[in-house]
């Protein structure tokens, strides 16, 4: 009698204290997206024991990479005895007249752990803390992203390590429960996936072969991936098909090239003719290869400030008009991010006009703008474009300038990433900016660059140890309304007259729109000869005593 008790409670104490190792549980089932039912009640997961014995997972975890939590308690929650090769459903509700005919075999509420409908983690943790079983689903492109069907396992792949890859698993296609529509096996072996195309299609590129007023042609490359398996045909309704054969060749680019402009095409890559799985297809749009004409606007400065109201509202571009604008929207600007290539034209300045000489900021955040430039560096641009989200490049990431669709002016290398050395320098500019110095240069040429993080810790660029070039002029120091005069404005006849009620030396500078200092002196009449200055749009800074004023100066 001994003998068969102490049996009986050695049994027992392996099923409820036995150690368990990574894959004893494998993950094979997950129902997120329940419908017609709710989440709340219908969501549900499937777990397998691969093992040789039972396991109980009394007093296991089941959580996600984030906040949900649930610790499994069979007082309340039901079963937690999984027999050996067996399968066991863990559920928000065992309840089949709400959860849609699911049979769970433990219920674990609806508080504390639910299953996200789109990218989500499954994580059971044994008593010892040990992670047993894990699925990193993504909710598409990898994993199935499905609505009233569980996402299932391939029972060819019921192992930890495969059921990391989300193409080994599938939608379900029994029916379960009430015949309300649910698909799923819960608690039994799942369906077996269908096989599918292993090859798809990436990025593409679009290039105009030349631009000019007439019909010009473009070229396209389109990258794929997962080929080499199958014999394909690459088609594509106009142009000619080059590149990389898919058939041979697994990662590649097909081309296709001497498209009309204003053609639209459709790129095929099939190989069922032999027998697959594949009849992939691509949309391409002809790009618009018409001449840019003259270029009115170019980039002065890439702002990745530090601002206090946080840092993705120190983002800007600044831009100078050299001539008169009717349609600022004919221009726009793409960041190319972390050395990955052109992303096209991303941000489409308003439509507004503006005249040669004026300074555009496109800032993701004005009111940060302002606060950091100060309102008198802030009133130095002409006009501040609000661009929201769209301007969001790092102080590592190329700018392009765009006009009619085309690049005319690039800031940085788009296929390289800024803080490693190119042409010789280092170009990046992290919570800092990057300045055009020199008007009408074309990078590397012309550029400066403020010291990495140097906005960091500051609430205006004047407490920065890299006051931003275009507003260095600016001085804390403010005559009052009355103190100052400055006339006239615009200049016609090469001389400006500054009047002050302030006593002291009056000492002037005069800067260019690139903030370059071309003049120098103290006055010590009320006069100012500017006869020597081409025509043009200046900032001219007099201070006296301990009073400075900046305004903008017109000369004719």
């Amino acid at each position: 009698m001994k003998t068969k008790l102490l049996f009986i409670f050695s049994f027992l104490s392996y099923g409820l204290f036995a150690q368990t190792s990574t894959g004893d549980i494998v993950i094979t089932e997950i129902m997120n997206n329940p419908s017609p039912v709710s989440d709340t009640t219908g969501e549900w997961f499937e777990v397998y024991n691969s093992t040789a014995n039972s396991i109980n997972i009394n007093g296991w975890v089941v959580k996600d990479d984030g906040t949900n939590i649930h610790t499994i308690d069979g007082t309340i929650g039901g079963s937690t005895l999984i027999p050996a090769g067996e399968y066991f459903v863990l559920g928000r509700t065992s309840d089949t007249s709400t959860n849609g005919g699911a049979l769970v075999d433990y219920q674990y509420g609806t508080s504390g752990f639910t299953l996200g409908n789109g990218g989500d983690e499954v994580i059971l943790l044994s008593l010892e803390g040990t992670e047993i079983a894990r699925v990193n689903y993504d909710g598409g492109p990898n994993f199935p992203d499905l609505i009233g069907a569980s996402m299932q396992l391939d029972p060819a792949s019921i192992n930890e390590t495969d059921n990391d890859t989300g193409s080994n698993w599938c939608a379900s296609t029994s029916d379960y429960g009430d015949g309300t529509g649910s698909l799923g096996t819960p608690g039994a072996p799942n369906d077996t996936c269908a096989p599918t195309c292993e090859a798809s299609l990436g990025s593409q590129d679009v290039v105009c072969d030349a631009i000019s007023s007439g019909v010009d042609s473009y070229s396209v490359t389109l990258a794929f991936s997962g080929a080499g398996t199958s014999n394909f045909v690459v088609t594509a309704t106009a142009g000619t098909v080059g590149g990389d054969d898919p058939t041979s060749t697994v990662d590649g680019s097909i081309t296709v090239s001497s498209i009309p402009e204003g053609t639209d095409i459709t790129i095929t890559v099939d190989d069922t003719a032999t027998g697959g799985l594949c009849a992939l297809t691509r949309d391409v749009s002809s790009p618009i290869c018409e001449s840019t004409g003259d270029i009115e606007l170019e980039l002065v400065g890439v702002i990745d400030f530090t601002v206090p109201s946080a840092g993705n509202n120190g983002k800007a571009i600044h831009v100078v008009a050299i001539a008169d604008i009717p349609d600022l929207s004919v221009y726009g600007i793409g960041t190319a991010g972390n050395g990955g290539g052109s992303d096209g034209q991303e941000y489409t300045f308003d439509a507004i006009s503006v005249s040669a000489g004026d300074h555009i900021l496109a800032a993701r955040t004005p009111s940060a703008m302002e606060s950091y430039f100060t309102t008198d560096g802030y009133n130095l641009f002409d006009h501040v474009l609000t661009s929201s989200s769209v301007i969001n490049q790092n102080g590592n990431d190329a700018i392009e300038l765009f006009k009619n669709g085309s690049v005319v002016e690039t800031f940085g290398e788009i296929f390289f990433e800024g803080g490693s050395s190119y042409y010789g320098m280092d170009w990046a500019f992290q919570d800092s900016w990057a300045y055009k110095n020199v008007l009408g240069s074309t990078w590397p040429d012309g550029w400066i660059y403020g010291v990495q993080q140097c906005t960091d810790d500051s609430t205006t660029t004047f407490d920065s140890t890299c006051v931003y070039p275009f507003v260095a002029a600016l001085s804390t120091g403010e005559f009052a309304s009355k103190e100052l005069a400055i006339f006239p404005n615009p200049v016609n006849d090469g001389f400006v007259n500054i009047k002050t009620q302030i006593s002291g030396e009056v000492n002037v500078k005069l800067y260019d729109i690139m903030g370059r200092c071309i003049l120098s002196k103290q006055i010590i009449s009320e006069t100012l000869d500017v006869c020597a200055i081409g025509s043009g749009i200046y900032l001219l800074q007099v201070s006296v005593a301990d009073r400075s004023s900046t305004t903008k100066l017109i000369i004719k």
